[in-house]
C-alpha cells in the first residue's frame, strides 16, 4: 500500500514575520558593509596615488641634489687642478706688470691738457631770402 507524502507543517504568522525581518537585517548589513568596503577602496586608491606622487617628487629632488653635488665636485676638482698654474702665473706676472705700469703713469702726467680756443667773431648772417629757401 502506498503512503501519502506528509504535508509540511505551516509556520505561524509570527515565525514568518521574524524570518522576514532577519533576512532584511542581513541584507541591510550586507549593503552597509559593501558601501563601507567601497569607500575604503576609494580611500586606499587615493592614498596610493598620493604616495606615488610623493615618491616621484622625492626621486626628482634626489636626482637634482645628486646633479648639484656632482657639478660641485667637478667644479672643485677643476679649481684644484687649475689653481697652482694660476697662482704661479700671477706671481710671475705681477712684478712685470708693476714695472710696465709705473712709466706709463709718469708719461700721462707729463702731457698737459690744452684748453680749447673759442672764436669771438660772430658767424656770418644769412639774408632773409636765403632763410626762406633753406626753411622750405
Amino acid at each position: 500500500m502506498k503512503t501519502r507524502a506528509k504535508r509540511p507543517v505551516s509556520k505561524s504568522r509570527s515565525a514568518l514575520r521574524s524570518a522576514l525581518d532577519q533576512a532584511r537585517e542581513r541584507w541591510q548589513s550586507a549593503k552597509k558593509s559593501a558601501k563601507e568596503a567601497k569607500q575604503a577602496a576609494k580611500a586606499a586608491r587615493r592614498q596610493f596615488k598620493e604616495a606615488r606622487k610623493a615618491l616621484k617628487r622625492a626621486k626628482r629632488e634626489a636626482l637634482a641634489l645628486a646633479r648639484r653635488l656632482q657639478s660641485s665636485v667637478a667644479r672643485t676638482a677643476r679649481a684644484k687642478t687649475k689653481a697652482p698654474t694660476k697662482k704661479a702665473a700671477a706671481k710671475a706676472a705681477a712684478p712685470a706688470r708693476r714695472k710696465t705700469l709705473a712709466p706709463a703713469k709718469r708719461r700721462a702726467r707729463r702731457t698737459p691738457v690744452v684748453p680749447e680756443t673759442v672764436s669771438t667773431v660772430a658767424p656770418e648772417s644769412t639774408s632773409p631770402a636765403q632763410q626762406e629757401t633753406t626753411a622750405a
